[in-house]
C-alpha cells in the first residue's frame, strides 16, 4: 500500500489484485461480445421481417432423370410448413434438338413465422440432397427476398425474362412442359 500527499490531501493507493483485473477484463470482453451477438440477431430479425419470401433454384446432377426430379421437387413442396408458393420447371435448351437439356427448378416460398431460417434451410437442403449437392451454390441456391423482389421473381419465372439471351430458352420451355405433362407454373396463394 502506498501513501502520498498532494496539495495537503493524503492519498492511499492500494494495488489491484491481478485476478480481479483479469476478471474485470474478461467480463468487459464478454459483455462486448454479448452485445455484438445481440445486434447480429437483431439484424437477422430485421432481414427476416423485410424479406418474408425465399427464392429457391435447384439444378439436379446430370444423372438424375426428369421424372425423379419432378417427383422429389413436388414432394418437397408438400412440406406442412410450405403454405404459399409458386414454382416452375424450366430447361436451358435453345433449339428443338436441345429441348429438355439442363432442366431445373425455381420456387418462391412464403417463409413460415414459426420456423427459423436454419430449420427451413435444413429441410430444403435435405430434400435437395436427393438430386444434387446442396452445399454447392450452383446446384442449390436460396435467397431471402422482399415483397418487391417477390414480384420481380414472379415475372422472372412465369413471364418474359428481361434478358433477351434467355428468350430462345423460354420458347423451348413450352414444348418441354407439354411433352412432360408439366404445368406452366404451380401456385398456391402467391399469384
Amino acid at each position: 500500500m502506498e501513501v502520498y500527499e498532494c496539495d495537503g490531501i493524503i492519498y492511499t493507493v492500494i494495488p489491484e489484485d491481478p485476478i480481479n483485473v483479469m476478471a474485470r477484463e474478461f467480463n468487459e470482453r464478454w459483455l462486448s461480445d454479448a452485445y455484438k451477438r445481440y445486434m447480429y440477431i437483431g439484424e437477422k430479425e430485421k432481414i427476416r421481417e423485410k424479406c418474408p419470401y425465399l427464392f429457391l433454384t435447384i439444378n439436379p446432377n446430370p444423372h438424375i432423370t426428369l421424372g425423379e426430379f419432378v417427383s422429389i421437387m413436388t414432394k418437397m413442396m408438400t412440406k406442412p410448413w410450405i403454405n404459399e408458393y409458386v414454382y416452375v420447371f424450366e430447361q436451358r435448351g435453345e433449339t428443338e434438338g436441345e429441348c429438355g437439356k439442363g432442366f431445373h427448378f425455381h420456387a418462391i416460398i412464403k417463409k413460415p413465422t414459426n420456423k427459423s431460417y436454419a430449420h427451413i434451410l435444413r429441410e430444403l437442403s435435405s430434400s435437395a440432397n436427393k438430386v444434387c449437392d446442396s452445399s454447392v451454390a450452383n446446384f442449390f441456391n436460396i435467397k431471402n427476398i422482399s415483397e418487391e423482389e417477390k414480384e420481380r421473381k414472379i415475372n422472372y419465372i412465369t413471364g418474359r425474362k428481361a434478358d433477351e439471351m434467355k428468350h430462345a430458352k423460354q420458347e423451348q420451355d413450352i414444348p418441354f412442359r407439354q411433352r412432360n405433362n408439366l404445368l406452366p407454373f404451380y401456385n398456391v396463394g402467391i399469384i
